[in-house]
């Protein structure tokens, strides 16, 4: 009889083993990504508090602190022990933000934006893909600098240039290539963040013009929901809404660029290619839930306040991530091509938002 009853129990006994096993390899996997990545996130997290302190103190506005006091400790990103969690601040704990910001968007905000300005971004959008191809001619650049910086410019830049270079052939051509846009194409989206706000404010847009303005133009989410939030909260989601815009149109460029140049990665093993970033699909379905009213507004309120600050403490790593020095080192070509590419972004919107006034 106890052999029968030793029997039975058996398998229970071996399901809760099994289940207390798994329980200490997530544990020590836990331990292992926070050893590995709290050194940088506390820099990081503790610049952000800071910025958000300036700003409660003087009025100034908290995403451009956070750029500044991220610049001014870049030096932190030499040690070792900080890269990982300043890389992982400034990628995940960003998307976490921009997801929550579709708590904020509802449908009603995408229907006052209008087709024709939308259609306008998505113009200027190929307009500047063609001024890379033909400017990287001209200039005696390669086509896989085009296609990095044209759709870094174009898109949503570092991460767009990340995930071209991901269907692009591995090597250290490649990755030097990849290294300056996403140097080049951050700083003159830190002086867009600074700037633009600046002109279309001179400018006398509308509040609608001004966030298809700084969503069409500005390359990286962060500096888009900085320069629009330096505004009001309004065009910040405007701008933010019309940056995603162009983030959803990264799927058909990658493979576009995959078609054209990057067959050869294919082959190599382990390759992956995501096309269309997690944090978009969930920023459209808070944003699907927000509009159907299945929000309440206490949930709406907990996931702004923490949107913002997760928004602050990313960009002041992005901010610590941005070597100024490097920009000095690659010669006036690749520079000059990022830069043509970025003027005629600003010129084709910026003129399509004049002419349609």
């Amino acid at each position: 009889m106890e052999a029968d009853r030793w029997k039975q129990r058996l398998p229970h006994t071996c399901q809760k083993v099994t289940h207390l096993m798994s329980l200490h390899r997530r544990f020590k996997a836990a331990r292992t990504f926070l050893a590995n990545k709290y050194p940088g996130v506390i820099v990081c997290a503790v610049g952000g508090i800071c910025a958000e302190a300036i700003s409660r103190h003087y009025g100034a506005p908290a995403m451009l602190i956070a750029v500044l006091i991220g610049l001014a400790i870049h030096f932190i990103y030499d040690l070792k022990k900080a890269q990982p969690g300043v890389d992982w601040t400034s990628r995940s704990v960003l998307r976490f933000g921009v997801a929550l910001l579709g708590l904020r968007i509802a449908l009603s905000d995408v229907l006052s934006i209008g087709l024709t300005p939308l259609l306008l971004v998505l113009a200027a959008m190929a307009v500047t893909m063609l001024t890379a191809a033909l400017g990287a001619r001209a200039l005696g650049l390669t086509r896989e600098f085009a296609a990095l910086s044209g759709t870094s410019v174009a898109v949503c830049g570092a991460s767009a240039a990340a995930a071209v270079a991901s269907v692009l052939p591995q090597n250290k051509e490649t990755e030097r290539q990849m290294a300056m846009v996403v140097a080049v194409v951050t700083l003159l989206a830190t002086v867009a963040m600074i700037f633009y706000p600046l002109l279309v404010s001179a400018l006398e847009l509308t509040p609608k013009d001004m966030g298809v303005v700084l969503g069409g133009t500005i390359h990286d989410v962060a500096q888009v929901v900085a320069a629009g939030n330096a505004i009001s909260d309004r065009i910040g989601e405007l701008a933010t809404f019309v940056k995603l815009t162009r983030v959803s149109i990264l799927l058909p460029i990658v493979m576009g660029v995959y078609f054209w140049l990057g067959r050869s990665a294919a082959r190599q093993e382990g390759a992956k290619v995501r096309y269309l970033p997690g944090f978009l699909i969930a920023f459209f379905l808070f944003a699907a839930a927000n509009s159907s009213n299945l929000v309440p507004p206490t949930v709406n309120a907990w996931a702004s306040t923490i949107s913002h600050y997760f928004l602050v403490v990313a960009i002041t790593a992005i901010g610590v991530k941005t070597d100024l020095k490097s920009v000095m080192h690659v010669g006036w070509r690749p520079v000059a091509l990022i830069v043509l590419e970025t003027v005629v972004l600003l010129a084709v919107v910026l003129g399509g938002v004049l002419a349609m006034r």
